[in-house]
C-alpha cells in the first residue's frame, strides 16, 4: 500500500509545480486537526536528515513569530531554539508539540516548510495523502 502511495506521489508530484504542490499543501492543512498535523509532522521529523529538520524548525518558528509567539514563548515551553533551528530532531519535535497549541502557525509552518522542500513529503505519508487528494 505505502509503495502504491509512493509511486503516484512521484507521478503527481513530478508534473505538479511548486505552486500546486504548496495550493494542495494549504488546502488539505486548512482542513487538518491540528493534533493530526502535528502527529504527521512529529511521524516524518524521526525520519529527516538534520538539514530537512533545521527546515521544519526555521518553518516553525518563523509561523509561531508571525502569529505572535517569539522565540522567548517556545524557550519558556521548554524548547532549546537555537538547537531546532540547527536540526536537532528532539527540539524540533518538540517545537511541533508547541507550536500545536496555535493551530494557525502550525498550518503555515507546514505549507511553507512543504513549499520549500516539496520532496519532503515522501517522508510525511499522512501529510502526502491529503495532499495527492488534492492535486
Amino acid at each position: 500500500m505505502f509503495e502504491n502511495l509512493l509511486n503516484q506521489a512521484q507521478s503527481l508530484l513530478g508534473s505538479a509545480s511548486p505552486q500546486q504542490v504548496a495550493d494542495a499543501t494549504r488546502d488539505h492543512v486548512a482542513d487538518a486537526d491540528p493534533g493530526q498535523l502535528a502527529d504527521h509532522l512529529t511521524q516524518g521529523a524521526q525520519g529527516m536528515n538534520g538539514s530537512q529538520l533545521a527546515a521544519l524548525g526555521t518553518s516553525l518558528l518563523g509561523a509561531l513569530s508571525a502569529h505572535g509567539h517569539d522565540e522567548a514563548t517556545a524557550q519558556d515551553a521548554g524548547v532549546d531554539t537555537n538547537a531546532a533551528k540547527s536540526g536537532d530532531q528532539q527540539n524540533v519535535v518538540a517545537l511541533i508539540q508547541h507550536a500545536q497549541q496555535n493551530p494557525g502557525a502550525l498550518r503555515d509552518a507546514a505549507v511553507s516548510f512543504v513549499q520549500q522542500n516539496p520532496q519532503v513529503l515522501q517522508q510525511l505519508p499522512g501529510l502526502l495523502q491529503g495532499v495527492l487528494s488534492r492535486l
